[in-house]
């Protein structure tokens, strides 16, 4: 009986020892995991921010531009009064000769009701001349702020793009049209799309709009209200575009702009470093979506260490204790001695 109790008494100790060690493993294996995320998304938003300068980059290349061009003197003779017919080819192959100097994607001249009298695309099937854009926001801000800017779908070209205006006045600083250049961003996708990263940019709805990989554009990270869909359908602002949401659901959140989160993707269902970066100037947010890596030895390594570091711990304690015991049976056996 007495062995049998030793027996189970050591089994359980042997237990408590192998599960004390598994559970040291367990906690070591899951902050070095941890660790390693949330040192990866520090380098991910170091490298988010280099992303956001080169858009900011390229955007204020061309700011300027349409308040430049809506001092010309021509330009705003034209909108004086009614554009003729020389006039239109004479502005037409101006603004062709300018936009080709800038190189910007077009630019195109509307009048006080938002129709364009001349464009730099004068001579493509999608050309803008005849078009009426009073829609558009861009129009609506520029006729009451002076300036406008709005991203959108190209109801006529069908190529989505950046509109930037800028107000065209008279000496006496009546409102005569607008002064517009579109920015399209293709070479700022293909240069994104070098690295194995995903880079997105959403506008203030959620809607994705730029994305360097297939399959991401035109997703909506938040559900949209009725009143969003009406305004979207009025702007036509994506015009024709489905808008389907992206589903994501966040396993862990480093800080407010920080998520190890798992995206059903269009490549699949994946867990991905999700870094946000909100672009005030524009009213966007870039995002950064990047896979986790967590190097198998540096997790293995610090298991096995804190699991060593257990058992040097209960092999210690074992020792003093049986120290402690051998010191108390010979105390017992002077006393039985000197009894």
């Amino acid at each position: 009986m007495l062995a049998r109790s030793r027996t189970l008494r050591l089994t359980l100790y042997t237990l408590l020892i192998v599960a004390g060690a598994a559970l040291a493993a367990g906690i070591a294996l899951r902050h070095t995991e941890r660790q390693a995320l949330v040192e990866d998304a520090a380098r991910a938003n170091q490298q988010l921010a280099l992303y956001a300068n080169s858009l900011h980059t390229l955007i204020d290349r061309y700011r300027a531009l349409p308040a430049v061009l809506a001092l010309d003197p021509e330009l705003r003779a034209a909108l004086n009064g009614q554009v003729t017919a020389e006039q239109q080819d004479a502005l037409n192959r101006k603004l062709e000769k300018i936009n080709g100097a800038a190189q910007s994607s077009t630019l195109e001249l509307l009048d006080r009701t938002g129709l364009a009298v001349a464009a730099s695309n004068w001579r493509l099937p999608s050309s803008y001349v005849g078009h009426n854009y009073g829609f558009r926001p861009y129009f609506s801000q520029t006729r009451t702020q002076g300036t406008g800017r709005f991203y959108a779908v190209g109801v006529t070209s069908g190529i989505p793009g950046y509109f930037l205006s800028s107000a065209v006045t008279s000496d006496s600083g009546e409102f005569l049209g607008a002064m517009v250049v579109k920015l399209e961003f293709p070479e700022l996708e293909r240069e994104w799309r070098q690295g194995s990263d995903t880079l997105l940019v959403s506008d203030a709805r959620g809607i994705i709009f730029i994305a360097n990989q297939p399959g991401w554009r035109y997703r909506s990270l938040k559900p949209l209200s009725d009143s969003d869909h009406a305004e979207l359908k009025a702007t036509r602002q994506y015009d024709k575009q489905p808008l389907t949401p992206l589903d994501y659901q966040s396993l862990q959140r480093f800080d407010d702009n920080s998520d190890l989160a798992r995206v059903v993707g269009p490549d699949g269902t994946a867990n991905y470093l999700w870094e946000s970066l909100p672009l005030s100037t524009e009213g966007w947010t870039l995002h950064l979506l990047r896979r986790p890596h967590v190097a198998f030895e540096d997790s293995r390594n610090a298991a096995l260490a804190a699991a060593g570091l257990w058992l040097a711990l209960v092999f210690l304690l074992l020792f003093l204790n049986q120290r402690w015991r051998l010191a108390k049976m010979r105390q017992r056996s002077r006393e039985e001695l000197e009894q």
